[in-house]
Order: structure tokens, then sequence, then C-alpha cells
């Protein structure tokens, strides 16, 4: 059996690329096995532990993880975030939402967040959803790496079993935190945990790796549906990877459509809805006759508009603030969290911007009423509200949509008009 430390080296030599790694650290022992393994590979380190102040002792783990990155000479950081739960949601879904949103605000473009996940967390994750009655997509479970709202999130641990992560830190003399709601029943997993594997694994001593098998299958099958609601949502494309043209989704059947449905909004890197939200999705926006109106069906991890023709994929989450002026290096990524979205190079001559010869910066700003544009083929300088308007543009998108400017003037609403070249 290959040791962590050399399959770890392995693993994470496809990766050099990446910036920094940024590790989610709460203290306990996987987390502090694969801090020490991390640092003893040399590899650039940033440890990010997150306060949900739901435990007396929350200061003192705070404290602790503190004091393990400073001997190890490791950056840390430590995030206040009081859970809010939301409706529908146990604590439990409600503080991981907290948690994953916190961790990748520190995650930048070239960064990846990692996280300590291991063989018996995935058993029970696929035990979990199919408690739910989840699909394909949940019985996956977890991947050893995934894309997050356009950001990367590596598992490094999962083909080690809690055993011989346990193993490891004691052969290391590793000190962690033990946390007491760990062995509380009333939460799903820990109930899984302490009261169902151990007689799952007295009656089938290899349960752990049967399930991290069946995951896997479930993962390849997933891999060849989202590959078919890839090829849906390219013919239902409409330039921008949040809309939908809604006629092209109407001519498939019910079964590929919800596929299609689902892996665009997985796609966007939002929550998929379950089947009874999806199937109002599809009945009261996509067959529904279009109207000036737009209707809306929202759930907890996104929204989804109908206006005219076309389908809006939004997040609810993000606040968006349509004052904010960025500066764009246009040979780097620009990332624009309040709106979910990387602005690339690529973006410029997908869209058919003209940007003037030697320019390597632009200025990213939003509609605040009054811009003029004289597009490209007019005479005449047009207001956009005026352009809004007749490119029937929802109300809620007009100050989402980046307005690019060159020493003061604009040059482009990117993805819809680009002004006349001068």
């Amino acid at each position: 059996m290959q040791t962590i430390d050399s399959f770890l080296q392995g693993f994470f030599e496809p990766h050099r690329s990446i910036s920094r790694f940024v590790l989610a650290y709460s203290g306990g022992m996987d987390s502090s096995v694969l801090l020490h393994a991390m640092h003893s590979l040399g590899l650039p380190l940033y440890a990010v532990h997150v306060n949900h102040h739901l435990q007396p002792e929350c200061e003192q783990w705070q404290k602790h993880c503190h004091a393990v990155c400073k001997a190890y000479g490791v950056a840390f950081t430590a995030i206040q975030a009081p859970v809010e739960k939301l409706p529908q949601q146990s604590l439990e879904e409600s503080a991981r939402r907290t948690r994953y949103g916190k961790l990748f605000e520190h995650v930048g473009p070239r960064d990846a967040l990692v996280t300590a996940h291991h063989e018996d967390d995935l058993a029970e994750t696929l035990l979990l959803q199919l408690l739910r009655g989840s699909g394909p997509a949940g019985l996956a479970a977890m991947g050893t790496e995934r894309m997050f709202e356009g950001r990367r999130h590596l598992r490094p641990l999962l083909r080690f079993t809690r055993a011989q992560l346990g193993e490891y830190a004691r052969n290391h003399s590793l000190a962690w935190i033990e946390d007491p709601s760990n062995e509380s029943l009333q939460f799903d997993r820990n109930y899984l945990r302490l009261e169902v594997m151990p007689r799952l694994l007295q009656r089938w001593p290899g349960a752990v790796h049967t399930f991290s098998r069946a995951a896997g299958l479930q993962a390849e099958a997933m891999q060849c549906l989202q590959a078919l609601a890839d090829l849906d949502v390219e013919a239902a494309a409409t330039g921008h990877a949040h809309i939908l043209e809604v006629a092209a989704l109407q001519r498939l059947d019910a079964v590929r459509l919800k596929n299609a449905l689902r892996g665009w909004i997985r796609t966007n890197g939002l929550q998929v809805p379950g089947k009874k939200m999806l199937e109002h999705i599809v009945e009261d926006l996509v067959h529904k006759e279009a109207t000036d109106t737009a209707a809306m069906q929202r759930w907890a991890g996104g929204e989804v508009r109908r206006y005219r023709d076309q389908l809006y994929l939004l997040n609810p989450r993000l606040q968006h603030d349509p004052s904010q002026v960025l500066r764009w290096r246009i040979d780097r990524p620009l990332v624009i969290r309040s709106l979910n979205r990387v602005l690339h190079r690529s973006d410029l001559q997908h869209f058919g911007v003209i940007v003037p010869r030697g320019v390597t910066e632009l200025t990213v700003q939003f509609r605040k009423g009054g811009e003029r544009l004289k597009p490209a083929g007019e005479k005449h300088h047009r207001s956009l509200k005026n352009l809004f308007q007749e490119g029937h543009i929802p109300p809620w998108e007009r100050d989402r949509i980046p307005l690019l400017y060159h020493e003061g003037k604009l040059i482009s609403v990117l993805g819809y008009w680009n002004a006349a070249p001068h």
C-alpha cells in the first residue's frame, strides 16, 4: 500500500502551476494530517480556520490552529463565521454551506482549496445521498477534484481511510483537537458513522472500499450524463453561460430536458435543485408561453427566471455592487466575485471587442445611468437605456453587464454591443 507521503507527492505533481494551496484547517485529525504532509512536501500553503462559534471551546481550537501553523511557518488566518440556519436545511448543512462560502472567498483564480476528506467520508456521503433519494450526481459522492464558481477544489486523501490517517498522525506525534459534537447522534452523518457503519463493517468488512467503488462508477455515469447535458446546453446557448434559449429546450424530451437543466445549473457552480423544484422549472418556466413579465422559481441554492424567450440563471447569494470600478490587465483573468464571473482575454475576441493596439489594461464598470455608445454599424450615439429596451434585456440584467472602458471611453457593452472603431 502506497504511503500518504509518496501518494501526495505524485498527486500534487500535475498541480505545480497552482500559486497557493488554501487548506481548510479545522484542527481535527484529518486536516492536521493533511497540513503536516503538505508542509513536509514544501508546497505553498495558506491555512484557513473557520470559526462557527458553535462550541464553548471554539476559541481554544482557533488558538491551537494558529500555534501549529506558526510552528510550521505556514501562513494562517481565522474567519469568524456564525451559522445562519436556512429554512429546510439542517444545522449541519447550513454550517457546511457557510464554511465553503467563506473558504472560497480566500481562493484566487490561480489558487486551489484543499480539504482532508477521506474514504470513510466518501462512504458516509454515499449512504446519506441514498437516503435522500439522490441520483447519479449525489451518489458519485465526491471526487478528488472539482470546480466551484470558477475555482479549484482538491481532495487528495480520498483513497485513504480514517484508520490510515490515524496511523499517520500517531507515527508523526501530531496533536489535534476533538470536537465533542462529532459524538452527537442528532446529526445524520454522526449517526451513520457511529451506529450504522460499525454494524455494516461487522458483516461486510470491505464495505468502505465497496462504497468507494460504487461512488466511482456513479461518477463515470455522471460524466456521460454531463457530456449529454453539455451538448443540449450548447444547442440552446446564447453566448452567455447563464442564459439559454427556451425554444431549443422545448425540443428535448422530458428526461433529457431535466438532465440539461441540471447540467446547466451545475456548470454554473450552483446547487442543483431537487426533483419537485426541477419539475416546477420545467412546467412553469420552460413550457409556459412567453410574456413580457418575468416568471421565477427560486430554491436555497439558486434562481431561474423566464423573460420572453430566454431562461436566466441567477445566484441569489451574490450581492452585486454596480458602483464598483475594476482595473483589468487583459493578459490576466479578472475575477468579478459579485457576478461569479471570470473575464479572460479570449472573451474580447469571442465577443468581437476591438482593443486599440498596444493597450494592456481596460477599466470595467457597470451601468449607473446616462451612458451612451455608438454601436458598430450605426451612425449615431445611443443611450444604453434605449439599447437595452430594444434588445429586450431584462431589467435585473442591465446593471450586471460589464462595460469596458479605455481612457474613459466606452468601447463595449460586453457580449451585446461594441463601439464603432474610430
